[in-house]
């Protein structure tokens, strides 16, 4: 429809042309220097700029030159997407036809004229010399801007009139009513108006078609979709109630997958008798509910070339057309003063050279080609609107950067913080513009998509393949929306993106901000026969306030700092979809195995849906434990999170492992993943009535995703899995100075790679990086490598047996090679076992048994020393390891708060077969609640964290392979629901013989609870602690044995108490008193809760005014309160 017209048109107007020639910019703007204001129109015609709307621009101040007025703009047409054909670079100087008296001088009642085309156009059909209207999709308004200074450009008059060989008293006149009432999809270009159901199965329009020439037919044409679930359906087109065409659209399905309506053309001509027309459309729907939408509809036909009423008369004439062809018009009941220009020239139109007899004005001229005229009095002038005063700009004149951002001026201080910060850190050339100011330049002032890629374009034409001059990243500061004309309420449409021509078919509109990076002079979005690739890294923040800005730029930063160093860069989560044949299962394993083979550095989590139990309740069928397994994981921090399956814009999977539940449960400020998901329209970030699952991830808060690899539409699985596995040996693979390309980068590669691999240009458009281009993964580029083990050089095959004794030792190095000496912190040290043979449990009909492999089982975990590029560190092998033959992992990381470093070895084999061991003991165990001042029987929130402090001579056991060998977590005796808590257990620095176990318990309720801790040795030996506790709400302030120690005191006492407020302000005040009830000291403190026990304030015996008291008894009230909420208890203490 839309496309078979877009193919054959040519634009009415100067402003573009196709060409071979590489494409010219201005070196600066013209609104570079000079004072300029700017105002706007919002129809076709000859416009009249007067004294008043220059003084209310703030243009006339004090005596004006005639000559300097100068009008610059490019008209009102859509830019092209195509890139061959050329736009008219920054602004056109457009003609004006001055009246000033003839004195030179700009004052009084002067004023000038200009022409304008309006937003709206209609495009020729030079071939069948026809006309199709072209409504402007994104304006319904049309900017120009004044300035003064120089000589401005006039109109000129024609010259010679040459002598007519034919006349023309008649014209081709074009009618078109579209109104953009509804997006059916919410997605792509296309709006339709009118509804037609059940209630309203008929309507009318009234044109008047006055002029019209007898015997003459009219054409009408019209666009209207249908949506009848399973039957054909039919409208009825009609005009004065004479039946012109009845055409059928079949039905859909009514799938979520199908069309969603049906799209036709509807044509024919018809004899008007009358000059006003009742064009009626009919809906005859083929099942009940049924619906109907009129997208426009189009009148041609011949009219007299006459002057009605107080209208501007605009014309063309096909029928003179003609080589050799001089055409002479003449125009009946032209009122005294009337002109004609020729405006077939947007920007320089011609004065007629006329003559004007008894209302008939008459002229001559070449018709070789269609022109288009417009007649005109000063009666019947059009008024602009003043659109305000312009400060200068010059994106022309700007130099060459790496990363561009283009922002809305609501985020531009954001903006500009987020490019400073890679300035200094990554030494990036950036340039930071408005969406405004690209507009000005690049659109004349539309907001217009096209002007964002043509702004862009401009750098890398400039570049002329000169990489260091190549713009490399572009940055979209904002959300977009399908909605660019402001249609909906609540619109966000800060930074437009591109949307596809179809809106119907849900598998094939989209929206993509690719359209972007498609810079080369051949490149054309809609061209599928040769897809155009990716030129720079994109990347999106969708920000719709000024918080969403606030807070990415915020994780930002805060993602290169050095609180979020840590070894959880080297874990990355992988979580498969149940159902659909293991379709999801087995395309996230051919994603582990590339992403491995990539990159080894990386401990993959795989969590398969099927792998855990499936729970059915009032909900639907649910996976508790893969929701916990998600919050857990993204907690404990990865370095991304790949999810393959189905999804929305509000979960993840059908059994919602992943909602707005689970991301408010995330704490990982200091540990930000990428969200990759391959699922349906996660993020539809140009919907503005969605608050996406996707949106929340990204700018919910401190917590939740860095950036997200996403989708915005329905994709399909087959292409996901070619993208995401693209996208991951892009990502995770080094370049030849190691180091790993940005996100912008490898999602730039991703896409174009799939495009080469699977031919599919279509789904790779549905996916958006939405985050920052520049943004490197957290990958540590610095190597950690084993050298020695018991202070021998490793052989490459080396054997670990059971309760074996082990030494590792081995250094840090740059990247080079060389060790690094300077390197002075810490390791983290993981051995896995290895890999375990697991199996999904086949929940349900599309989810058969299936087997895979992961290293999970932790031998040991701990930390070690390294000073001067050195460590060493000692464990003892567990006497439970997997009989399967296979090699350990030792993953590997190191920071000295500056810098981080990462490695991996695989080169060691585990044997079962067990070394002689001594210890006869089982661990000593000491739990806590939050923190070690926890005592026995306190008081905690309902979500305590477990402490307990684990120690044994041989180290603690945490294989996982032994039945019943677990450290595992009992409350309140519940055997059903133990704990493992292996992958909490973490070693001291130094050593293997004592480390902590860091577990968030689960939500409790109030009351009291006790828990039983059990750990093993490597030689299987137990040991087990017990720890009894009360749970009070945390909503509600809970204060509970307060107290002083010692008591009696002589020289210091310290004032203690237990409450259900970890990690939070309290306001605490102890006032002390005399026997006699004289107040002796008073002592105030806010205090930062870490646990649930508070012992921060102490006394020293001092009176208020530093004086020792005297030996006695002394009463002490102390209150406490946080916001509204407060509690105060006493007690008696003695001095001695």
């Amino acid at each position: 429809m839309i496309l078979k017209r877009l193919l054959i048109v040519v634009l009415l107007s100067g402003a573009v042309f196709t060409a071979s020639a590489q494409r010219r910019y201005a070196a600066h703007s013209v609104l570079a220097s000079g004072s300029w204001a700017r105002i706007g129109v919002t129809r076709g015609g000859v416009y009249k700029v007067d004294l008043p709307l220059l003084t209310s621009l703030g243009l006339a101040s004090g005596s004006i030159s005639s000559a300097g007025v100068r009008l610059y703009g490019n008209g009102g047409a859509m830019l092209e997407e195509n890139n061959s054909i050329i736009p008219q670079d920054d602004l056109t100087e457009n003609a004006i036809e001055m009246s000033d008296g003839g004195d030179g001088i700009f004052n009084g009642s002067d004023y000038f004229l200009f022409y304008a085309p309006g937003p709206h156009q209609w495009v020729k059909d030079s071939i069948n010399q026809q006309f199709s209207h072209r409504k402007n999709r994104y304006a319904d308004t049309v900017y120009y801007y004044i300035t003064i200074g120089g000589n401005g450009k006039r109109i000129s008059p024609q010259g010679s009139s040459p002598v007519a060989n034919r006349t023309v008293n008649s014209y081709d006149e074009r009618y078109y009513l579209e109104n953009d009432l509804v997006n059916l999809l919410s997605s792509g270009k296309e709006w339709y108006g009118e509804e037609f159901n059940a209630g309203t199965s008929s309507r009318h329009f009234t044109v008047s078609w006055s002029g019209f020439v007898p015997g003459e037919p009219v054409g009408i044409r019209a666009d209207i979709a249908a949506r009848t679930v399973g039957a054909a359906s039919s409208f009825r087109l009609g005009v004065n109630n004479q039946p012109v065409q009845t055409v059928s659209l079949p039905g859909v399905s009514g799938s979520f997958l199908d069309m969603y309506a049906i799209a036709t053309n509807a044509s024919g001509t018809f004899i008007p008798a009358q000059a006003a027309l009742d064009v009626g459309f009919t809906f005859l729907p083929g099942t009940a509910g049924a619906q109907a939408w009129l997208n426009w509809f189009e009148l041609h036909g011949r009219k007299s070339l006459a002057v009605t009423g107080s209208e501007q008369l605009f014309f063309r004439d096909w029928r003179s057309v003609a080589a050799g062809s001089v055409a002479g018009f003449t125009v009946t009941n032209a009122p005294a003063g009337s002109v004609a220009w020729d405006i077939t020239n947007l920007a320089d139109p011609v004065k007629m050279n006329i003559a004007l007899n008894n209302g008939q004005l008459s002229f001559t001229n070449d018709a070789a080609r269609l022109r288009e005229y417009v007649v005109f009095n000063s009666s019947n002038l059009l008024q602009p609107f003043a659109a305000g005063k312009m400060v200068n700009q010059d994106l022309h004149g700007s130099s060459a950067a790496d990363y561009l951002v283009v922002t809305h001026p609501a985020f531009l201080n954001e903006a500009r913080r987020l490019a400073a910060f890679h300035e200094q850190h990554h030494g990036l050339k950036t340039l930071v513009v408005t969406t405004e100011q690209v507009f000005n330049e690049f659109g004349s002032g539309n907001a217009d998509p096209v002007a964002i890629r043509d702004f862009v374009k401009m750098f890398y034409d400039r570049a002329a393949g000169n990489q260091a001059l190549m713009p490399k990243y572009l940055l979209l500061f904002g959300a977009g929306s399908y909605d660019p004309r402001y249609r909906l309420k609540d619109n966000t449409n800060f930074v437009p993106c591109y949307e596809s021509v179809n809106s119907l078919d849900p598998l094939v509109t989209y929206n993509t901000d690719d359209f972007f990076g498609m810079l080369d002079d051949s490149d054309d979005i809609n061209n599928i026969t040769t897809p155009a690739a990716l030129d720079l890294g994109i990347g999106r923040i969708p920000a719709r306030s000024a918080s969403d800005a606030t807070v990415m730029v915020n994780k930002i930063v805060r993602y290169h700092n050095r609180q979020s160093m840590g070894s959880w860069r080297n874990q990355s989560v992988f979580v498969a979809d149940d159902g659909d044949n293991n379709l999801h299962l087995y395309d996230t394993e051919s994603l582990t195995t590339a992403a491995a083979a990539t990159n080894p550095l990386q401990n993959q989590q795989k969590v398969y849906l099927d792998a855990f139990p499936l729970v059915s309740g009032s909900g639907g069928a649910r996976y508790p434990a893969v929701n916990e397994a998600i919050v857990n994981s993204v907690t404990d921090g990865a370095l991304f999170l790949n999810y393959s399956g189905h999804g929305s814009y509000q979960r993840l999977s059908e059994e919602a492992v992943l909602t707005a539940d689970e991301l408010a449960r995330f704490s990982n400020a200091d540990r930000l993943p990428l969200f990759i998901t391959a699922s349906c329209d996660f993020a539809p970030y140009d919907d503005p009535l969605k608050k996406s699952l996707g949106d929340q991830v990204l700018m919910g808060g401190e917590n939740g995703a860095i950036a997200l690899l996403t989708t915005t539409r329905l994709v399909f699985a087959y292409s996901n899995r070619i993208i995401n596995e693209q996208y991951l040996r892009a990502a995770l693979q080094p370049d030849a100075n190691g180091r790993y390309p940005t996100l912008g980068e490898s999602v730039m590669r991703g896409k174009n790679n799939t495009v080469q691999v699977s031919g599919d240009y279509l789904n790779p458009r549905k996916f958006a990086l939405l985050g920052d281009p520049a943004l490197r993964l957290a990958i540590p580029e610095q190597k950690v490598v084993i050298t020695t083990i018991n202070n021998q050089p490793l052989t490459g095959n080396d054997t670990l047996r059971a309760l074996g004794n082990y030494t590792i030792g081995g250094e840090v190095r740059a990247i080079s090679g060389s060790r690094l000496s300077s390197f002075n912190g810490m390791l983290n040290v993981v051995v896995y076992d290895k890999p375990a043979e697991l199996r999904t449990r086949g929940n349900s009909a599309g989810s058969q048994p299936a087997g895979f492999r992961q290293q999970q089982n932790i031998l040991y975990r701990g930390s070690a020393s390294v000073t001067n590029g050195l460590f060493r560190f000692s464990f003892v092998l567990p006497l439970d390891l997997s009989f399967l033959p296979g090699r350990a992992r030792i993953s590997l990381y190191a920071t000295d708060s500056v810098r981080d470093a990462a490695g991996t070895d695989t080169s060691f084999v585990i044997r079962a077969t067990a070394v002689a061991g001594t210890d006869n003991e089982g661990p000593v165990i000491q739990p806590y609640l939050n923190d070690t001042l926890f005592r026995n029987g306190g008081l905690t929130h309902e979500q305590p964290l477990l402490l307990a402090r684990l120690s044994d001579s041989s180290g603690i056991n945490t294989s996982g392979n032994g039945i019943g060998h677990d450290i595992t977590v009992t409350i309140d005796g519940d055997e059903r629901n133990v704990q493992v808590l292996n992958a909490y257990y973490t070693a001291d620095p130094d050593t293997y013989r004592s480390g902590t176990v860091r577990y968030r318990m689960p939500v409790l309720s109030p009351g009291r609870h006790w828990l039983v801790i059990k750990a093993w040795d490597v030689a299987n030996h137990s040991g087990q602690a017990r720890l009894d506790f009360e749970v009070a709400r945390k909503d509600t302030l809970v204060v509970t044995r307060v107290r002083n120690y010692p008591n009696p005191f002589t020289t210091s006492t310290t004032f203690s108490f237990e409450h259900n407020q970890q990690a939070a302000l309290l306001d605490v005040q102890v006032v002390i008193y005399s026997m006699n009830g004289r107040l002796v000291k008073r002592i105030a403190r806010q205090v930062n809760t870490t646990g649930t026990r508070t012992a921060a304030l102490n006394w020293d015996g001092m009176d208020e005014h530093g004086r020792k008291l005297e030996k006695g008894v002394y009463i002490y009230r102390v209150m406490i309160r946080k916001g509204d909420a407060s509690y105060e208890d006493a007690g008696q203490l003695i001095l001695l």
